[in-house]
């Protein structure tokens, strides 16, 4: 009877190679996902600090218009893109409006930035609420929706929130 070795495998960069063009797709998306974890998961959410800049920019009598601005601090190490946002607003639990972001906003790296609004006002609703909100010194403000930020082409899709009081005669100076 005659006993055989067990076969032995080494690794060389030939072998590295063949592999390597046998499955370059599987490759790939391994870069990918290691790319894309490594950008995005230590991504930290930027600090709301104020809403200015508030203007009535079209008035109408189902629907108005708001501009303005919405003051973040971007606390990453790195700049980062905002591609596009949206979502709803309400006022001490009254729903305000839809607001969008529609242009690309670059982030600059652990500084302030603007965010430019624009909120699409439901006039029934802030008809029907206006005259006891703004007989107050301070209302709720509450902020969901969505954005898509990301760096080096990749984004993510990113959940905004923002649920505080604001002085209500600071923000219509």
């Amino acid at each position: 009877m005659v006993v055989q070795a067990p076969p032995t495998y080494s690794i060389t960069l030939h072998s590295i190679q063949k592999l390597m063009k046998s499955f370059p797709p599987l490759l790939l998306l391994i870069a990918c996902f290691s790319i894309l974890g490594s950008s995005c998961g230590s991504l930290k959410e930027p600090e709301f600090r104020s809403i200015e800049n508030i203007r009535l920019t079209r008035l109408g009598t189902r629907q108005s218009k708001l501009a303005l601005d919405l003051n973040y601090h971007n606390p990453n190490k790195s700049r980062l893109k905002l591609k596009e946002a949206e979502g709803d607003a309400w006022l001490d639990g009254n729903f305000l409006g839809h607001f969008t972001v529609d242009t690309l906003i670059e982030i600059p790296r652990v500084a302030d930035f603007r965010l430019p609004i624009t909120l699409e006002l439901d006039m029934s609703q802030v008809l029907k609420n206006s005259l006891a909100t703004f007989l107050k010194s301070e209302v709720m403000v509450r902020v969901e929706g969505k954005a898509k930020l990301g760096k080096g082409g990749l984004y993510i899709r990113y959940p905004l929130r923002y649920e505080g009081k604001q002085n209500l005669s600071r923000l219509l100076r």
